[in-house]
């Protein structure tokens, strides 16, 4: 998620380039480098090269392939090998069998107990680091870990992983060059919530917000934002893909999110619960140009079908 997200990060790209900064003024190799990484593949978030240029923002590389996945895999303390060539590691290391030698130091970025990424120093020749490098480098990982994990605070919600209320009224401001460009959104809100909570604790509610989410996640169409706003709401946003009916595209996005919700199993004291959901929609730019009044009009619409929903409950059950 974090490389997805680190446009919508405002004080990380200044941390960033202040840790390379000082680990470039204190050990001469030629490259430092912060990356994020997860089992397929390590993208580098910001890169500072002495004269060669070996590693460059937004680099992508396979996680089997890089030193990063050495360091992940070495706990909480960095990984120092003053010579590739003569280490057991990385002797025969397909980067090291490339450049011939050279030298590498990694420290994790770790955050409750899961390896977030890496900040590392690299040369393509010897280089022998000193115990003060390894402290520096080991307390600018914590630093750098820190400031993403902050800033990820601010735009997702701890809970289900979405994107927050925060990230969705700000986001016609994170991304200028979507105010030209038509969109949905979609306010969803869980129907009888509160039976699971009362009914088998906040545990069990909690596992119904994160499958809920889930399957919202899976289910949406491609380039979507799903974001969780509180309690038991989301909001999906929606963007047309180039020549397509928004309107008729974000209708059958609603009705198949709406059956999906009501046809996944929730498994509680073995057996199957199942929850439906109210939906609203609006549209940018016609039902309004700032997300304040979008959020409104959908909610509107939304408690709408609820109500009418509830009638109908109330109608069937009196056997009318």
């Amino acid at each position: 998620m974090i490389q997805h997200d680190i446009n919508y990060y405002k004080n990380f790209d200044s941390i960033a380039k202040e840790v390379l900064q000082l680990l470039s003024q204190t050990i001469e190799v030629n490259t430092f480098f912060l990356s994020i990484v997860n089992p397929t593949k390590s993208f580098t978030i910001k890169s500072f090269n002495r004269h060669a240029k070996l590693i460059c923002d937004g680099d992508v590389l396979p996680y089997n392939m890089v030193f990063c996945k050495l360091v992940a895999e070495n706990g909480a303390e960095p990984l120092v090998i003053p010579s590739l060539a003569e280490h057991a590691l990385t002797s025969g290391h397909p980067v090291t069998r490339f450049i011939g030698n050279g030298s590498f130091m990694g420290a994790p970025l770790i955050y409750d107990g899961k390896v977030l990424g890496t900040l590392c120093a690299f040369d393509i020749k010897p280089y022998d680091f000193k115990q003060y490098d390894l402290t520096l480098i080991k307390s600018l990982a914590s630093l750098a870990c820190q400031t993403l994990i902050l800033e990820n605070g601010i735009i997702r919600d701890a809970l289900s992983n979405l994107y927050n209320r925060n990230f969705v009224y700000h986001y016609l401001d994170y991304n200028p060059d979507k105010r030209n460009v038509e969109m949905a959104i979609l306010y969803i809100d869980l129907n009888h919530f509160k039976f699971f909570n009362d009914s088998f604790g906040h545990d069990i509610g909690d596992s119904v917000i994160k499958k809920t989410a889930e399957c919202l996640l899976q289910n949406v169409p491609d380039d979507s934002h799903v974001a969780r706003i509180g309690g038991d709401e989301f909001i999906v946003l929606i963007q047309p893909s180039q020549g397509e009916d928004l309107m008729k595209s974000t209708q059958y996005s609603a009705e198949l999110l709406l059956k999906r919700l009501s046809t996944m199993p929730i498994l509680i004291n073995g057996n199957d619960y199942f929850i439906t959901a109210s939906l609203g929609i609006s549209f940018y730019p016609h039902d309004g140009t700032d997300m304040d009044a979008l959020l409104k009009k959908a909610d509107r619409m939304m408690y709408m079908e609820k109500e009418s929903r509830q009638k109908e409950d109330d109608h069937h059950l009196s056997g009318k």
